[in-house]
This record gives structure tokens, sequence and C-alpha cells, in this order.
């Protein structure tokens, strides 16, 4: 009963184009429309960690078209439902392809950017996040820009929404639905040579307890 409700109360709240997408919803469409507005000045090669059924990808193809997107995902069978949308709307500028996020197969500085969003909350292990952060590290090239965006631990609802989340919500599977302090966030890329330049903070309230941060960072 509860996962029905939760199901049409998502549903309903999702775009229309975007409703049934295992990527819909609230949050993930706030993520995904300041990520946007931070790639206006995006430029050259453009690789999204997972890319799930391509709802960024169409926004950034629609964007920029002189842009070459690049997109990974670790589950096949969501790849082909955004190879399919990709065909359907006759985008030829985004190459997808099966690949973890914790060892990408690409060379070292071959992107000009890396959008890394409504991930770090999937991953099994917060080992993986760090790794994640090497990675795009490694692929994308000095003075280059990623956008990453995190749960925050300190949001008192976003933790109880996620710890019940399995008696309501069927499509969590056996994901952790993991939150990070932000502080920790900042160090693990400041490790990794990234400098924060930008923090927008999602969801109520506006400040340190917001439900999700996006950040957006310089490799330096």
């Amino acid at each position: 009963m509860l996962n029905k409700f939760y199901c049409w109360i998502h549903r309903k709240l999702s775009r229309p184009d975007e409703q049934g997408e295992y990527s819909a919803g609230v949050w993930q469409n706030a993520v995904r429309d300041e990520v946007i507005a931070l790639s206006a000045d995006a430029s050259g090669k453009v690789l999204e960690v997972g890319c799930g059924e391509g709802l960024l990808l169409l926004k950034l193809a629609r964007l920029e078209a002189k842009l070459d997107i690049y997109g990974i995902d670790i589950w096949n069978d969501i790849l082909v439902r955004a190879q399919s949308k990709l065909d359907k709307n006759n985008i030829h500028n985004v190459k997808l392809s099966q690949a973890d996020a914790t060892k990408l197969p690409f060379s070292d500085n071959f992107f000009d950017r890396v959008i890394c969003i409504n991930v770090f909350f999937n991953l099994p292990q917060e080992e993986m996040v760090l790794q994640t952060i090497k990675e795009i590290s490694r692929v994308v090239r000095k003075n280059g820009k990623i956008i990453v965006d995190i749960r925050n631990s300190l949001n008192p609802l976003l933790y109880l929404k996620y710890k019940f989340a399995k008696y309501y919500d069927s499509t969590v599977k056996d994901l952790p639905l993991r939150t990070y302090s932000y502080k920790k966030i900042v160090n693990y890329l400041e490790e990794n040579n990234f400098k924060v330049i930008k923090k927008i903070e999602i969801g109520f309230p506006k400040n340190s307890l917001a439900p999700i941060f996006v950040i957006k960072a310089q490799r330096i």
C-alpha cells in the first residue's frame, strides 16, 4: 500500500516527459536544472559519470550542439534506454559506454568537464566516492571543471526519508542511500587537486542543513 502511494506521488511530481523513469524525481530534476545552469560555459569534451537513462545528456546536447559528450553507467540495460532516447531525439554528439565510476576507461586529462550527479548517494561504500573523485581528477584536464552533488548528512528529514525508504519505495533495490558531510567531500576534492568555486543548496532550508548540495569545482 505504501509503495503504491509513493509511486503515485513520485509519478505525479515528475515532469510529464520523465514519468516512469528510474532517475525521475523532484530533487533529481532540481539537481539536473542546476547542472544545466552551471554548464552554460561548457565547451569541448564533457563526461557524465552515472548517466542513467540520459535525462541530463539530452539537456546537455540541446544546450550546445558542438559539445563532444560522453556518458557512462554501470548498468547496460539503462544505457540501452539512454541510447533509445538519443536516437528518438536525433542526437548524435553523445557517446555511451558501460563502465565503473571507480575505473573510468579514459586517458589522463581527456575531458574539459566531468559531471557526476545523483550518484554518490547510491554508492555502496564511501571509499568508492573517494575513488570516483580520484578517477575524475585523473581524466579531467588542468583548469577543467567538475560538478558533483551530495545528499547532506546534517538534514534530519533526509536521514528519516532514507532510513525508512525500503518500506515505501521498491525502486531503491539494495541501494544504500548514503548521506555525506559537505566538509568531508570538500576535503576529498581538495586532496585531489580541486578548488570549489560554487556551492548551491537545493531544498529547504537554504543553509548548512539543506538536503542537497551541488558543488562546482576546478582542477588546479
